[in-house]
């Protein structure tokens, strides 16, 4: 097969893949709701309590939300990744 036909092949299979891709995660949707309560029930389920002892507040930079459970703080992204956040990282 002649080098340039592998090369346009290659270049639009890549480009097929970015923007598939891309394409898929601007599908990603949050509901706040349900993130704060899947991070109040794995925070639970970790150190116990209530789910009721959690809080949710709006994000910052990266994170779009922030759940509070007593004393601890968790960071939720745009992807659904959560994260500890120590207290004098806000």
């Amino acid at each position: 097969m002649p080098r340039s036909v592998l090369i346009s092949t290659a270049t639009l299979v890549l480009l097929a893949g970015l923007g598939g891709y891309w394409l898929g995660q601007r599908q990603v949707t949050l509901d706040s709701s349900a993130v704060i309560t899947a991070v109040a029930q794995r925070h639970v389920d970790a150190h116990g309590g209530q789910i009721t002892d959690c809080l949710g507040l709006p994000g910052e930079g990266r994170a779009v939300f922030h759940v509070r459970c007593g004393d601890m703080l968790y960071a939720v992204d745009r992807l659904g990744r959560v994260a500890l956040v120590a207290e004098d990282g806000i």
